[in-house]
């Protein structure tokens, strides 16, 4: 059989995907117990989550009004939206820690107490929901023994609601959870991708896994509903391993691990084994494996549009070839599972679907798939049915069930390939989930959650707590400056710009102030800025960071996001000024990281910072005025550009003494601010070649952060080698040095932009 298997180069249209998962919580602190990880979790939230979890728990068993106690519509609104509100601010308490303590895992162990807490919460709150109901019957049966109607109607009610126990807390753990994906995705995973890069998210399967909302209590039915009926006992063929070991050799015969991470180094014979079912495993993860492996007609349909559409002939060859070898691939799956009498069960499966809730219960999913796969137990379960006729409400008949069996032996092939498709699917999506809540239940036993006064002051005594608390629930305290950035911006011929304006008879203070300081200020608390010192002709800026607050630790960063809208604003009021045949406005701007908290002293009342970054972002800001003539002729692509002279050799220079720089609207970024702005946020190194910019290669490093009040902004950092010039000022070669400028080219960002 496997001769008629696909060769390697038919396979190579096979993009299949993985499934891991960067989670867990192993580097974490043990706690008091030197076992599970002590957490604090703020009360406010845990009080919300009580009264959210009880009104969605009363909403979903449609308990009655005197029962539930339910708020009105609006003040039921506001709750579920404090709750929104309050698990977004300690999810962000999270990301707080886990950045001051560069370790993701701090936010993973958040999310995980956050979704042991609510799976409490709904345990406790549906007792709370029976006993609420239990509370007024004793009531009403002690005082007003004359309401037997009411009595009995209550009674059935509560009944009704434990007999439903289940579904009732399954639909409220996922009308729960899709708050939580909700907050993940529109307040969360920016914010995490800005810091920890996209490794750091957890997929929203997890949240809306099934199983992880009936808590693993699953039976048939359930399997049926969601999934795939699977075997459980020891007789079976189709259970969860047997499918699993099928598949595993499967994709072994076929050898699509042998197409996959071409031009890597072929792994060890000791290790290949290991290194191959742990890529197959990660496939049999991913549920839009099924398409891409064995779905022809889904790529035929796309194959039809591309016709239609008239695309290009060599993607039209790639479909139909993939096509063809995707129908191949499915055949042999086919084949394979009919001898092993797997695919009957599957058909079966299937085919019991629109029927079942008229026998189940008395019956068992499980025995109406016997009844249509096995022929000798066909009397067992007539009979059985037989024994319930007068006990079941709806009759029992036996005749739907043998139209099943002769209806299964018309089934064609194509409805079998389909049936095997559907469960393709629904089985990978079950693995994936089981797979997930394994991984959750395990993560879960490692965490202590605990309000209890004396675990807490134990744990924290020995810096071993962990606390997800609200703002106000914190210590509170003006917290020290830990370090500092300095913004320097220099405009360039402001002695030749007040000179024009004074002889056209204008004030050159209110030309400065409208085209440059004011609007400048306006954007300031944008980024968290504040003045240092401001003189004619330039503005000195800091970000400051202070200790313990890391949800604010993009001070680098927000100083390149400010200096990019600094020199968007002189580019806005240039074109005005162009109009009205005012001066143009040029900046040089040098952002300096100083890795420790300014001086200040006072004259009178005013504050001055002493810092060493003042002095470097001054120069970082500096355009050497022979190189500016040189270059402002080459039209060179970008706006800054670093030199060292051969014949510097001052030994009482520091390093930067002895550059030179054409700095004309550019932005300058000191070696020590790119490497914490390496530790702000995740960037992206790419080398990429833009003819219309420059013929050499471009190395820049992209990536994103927030801003005071949370947008997201790009930032573009391109890194080059300082260069040797002579005298002359011609190149002579490369140091060992590197500089760095915060990009504003269009077309750079254009690049990137088509990138995404």
């Amino acid at each position: 059989m496997f001769n008629r298997f696909p060769q390697l180069s038919e396979l190579k249209g096979l993009d299949i995907q993985s499934y891991p998962i960067h989670f867990s919580l192993k580097r974490l602190v043990p706690g008091v117990d030197n076992v599970r990880c002590d957490v604090n979790l703020s009360r406010e939230f845990r009080k919300t989550a009580g009264k959210v979890v009880y009104n969605l728990i009363s909403k979903h068993s449609r308990a009655r009004d005197s029962v539930q106690k339910r708020e009105k519509q609006s003040a039921w609104k506001a709750e579920s939206n404090k709750f929104k509100r309050l698990c977004t601010d300690v999810l962000m308490s999270a990301v707080n820690t886990a950045k001051m303590e560069r370790e993701i895992q701090i936010l993973f162990l958040a999310q995980v107490t956050i979704i042991k807490q609510l799976l409490d919460e709904i345990r406790k709150q549906f007792d709370a929901l029976v006993d609420r109901y239990q509370e007024i019957l004793r009531k009403l049966d002690i005082s007003h023994r004359e309401y037997t109607k009411e009595l009995i109607k209550l009674n059935d009610e509560k009944s009704h609601i434990q007999k439903n126990r289940k579904q009732i807390t399954c639909d409220v753990a996922e009308e729960l959870f899709q708050y939580i994906i909700d907050i993940l995705h529109n307040k969360i995973e920016d914010v995490l991708i800005s810091n920890f890069g996209p490794d750091s998210t957890i997929p929203h399967e997890i949240f809306s896994n099934p199983i992880l909302h009936t808590g693993s209590s699953i039976d048939d039915v359930f399997m049926l509903e969601r999934y795939i009926l699977l075997g459980h006992r020891g007789e079976d063929t189709v259970t969860h391993s047997a499918i699993i070991a099928q598949l595993k050799k499967f994709f072994m015969k076929l050898g699509l691990h042998e197409n996959r991470d071409t031009g890597k180094e072929a792994p060890s014979e000791k290790n290949i084994k290991e290194e191959v079912e742990k890529k197959i495993e990660g496939w049999l993860n991913h549920v839009d494996n099924v398409n891409i492996i064995f779905n022809s007609a889904l790529t035929q349909n796309k194959l039809n549009t591309l016709k239609k559409d008239k695309g290009e002939n060599g993607d039209a060859n790639r479909l139909a070839m993939l096509a063809k070898t995707q129908d191949k691939i499915l055949n042999i799956l086919y084949k394979d599972f009919s001898k092993k009498g797997i695919m009957s069960w599957i058909s079966s499966s299937f085919e019991i679907q629109p029927i079942y809730r008229t026998y189940c219960p008395p019956l068992l999913p499980l025995d109406l798939l016997q009844f249509l796969i096995a022929p000798r137990e066909r009397n067992r379960i007539e009979k059985k049915l037989k024994r319930l006729k007068g006990v079941s409400s709806a009759p029992l008949s036996i005749k739907p069930l043998r139209q099943k069996v002769s209806a299964l032996k018309k089934i064609k092939p194509d409805k079998h390939k389909k049936y095997l498709l559907k469960f393709l699917e629904k089985f990978i999506a079950y693995n994936r989930d089981r797979n997930n809540y394994l991984m959750l239940k395990e993560a879960m036993n490692w965490v202590n959650l605990t309000d209890t006064e004396k675990t807490i002051n134990l744990s924290k005594a020995n810096h071993t707590l962990y606390e997800f608390l609200l703002p106000h629930e914190q210590e509170v305290g003006e917290k020290p400056i830990i370090n500092h950035v300095i913004i320097k911006t220099d405009v360039r011929g402001s002695t030749d710009i007040t000179h024009q304006i004074k002889e056209r008879g204008l004030n050159p203070a209110y030309y400065f102030s409208r085209n440059f300081f004011d609007p400048i200020t306006e954007i300031l608390s944008e980024y968290g800025a504040t003045k240092v010192f401001i003189e004619g002709d330039a503005i000195i800026l800091t970000i400051s960071e202070k200790e313990e607050t890391p949800i604010g630790w993009y001070s680098v960063a927000r100083a390149c996001g400010l200096a990019i809208n600094m020199l968007k604003i002189t580019k806005k009021y240039n074109v005005k000024n162009k109009k009205a045949k005012f001066p143009r406005l040029e900046q040089g701007i040098g952002i300096c990281y100083h890795d420790a908290p300014p001086t200040f002293l006072f004259d009178g009342d005013n504050q001055i910072m002493i810092s060493p970054a003042i002095n470097l972002a001054d120069r970082l800001s500096s355009c050497a005025k022979p190189l500016r003539k040189l270059l402002v002729k080459q039209k060179r692509p970008f706006n800054l550009y670093v030199f060292q002279k051969e014949t510097d050799n001052n030994k009482d220079n520091t390093v930067d003494d002895s550059y030179y720089r054409y700095n004309v609207n550019g932005i300058e970024l000191s070696p020590s601010g790119f490497e914490k702005l390496a530790e702000e946020i995740d960037l992206k190194i790419i080398e990429c070649s833009i003819p219309e910019l420059q013929e050499e290669k471009i190395k820049i490093h992209i990536g994103t952060f927030p801003t005071i009040t949370g947008k997201y902004q790009r930032l573009i950092i391109r890194e080059d080698q300082i260069r040797k010039i002579s005298d002359d000022l011609k190149v002579t070669g490369l140091t060992e040095n590197k500089y760095y400028e915060v990009c504003t080219s269009s077309k750079l960002y254009e690049y990137v932009k088509n990138m995404d």
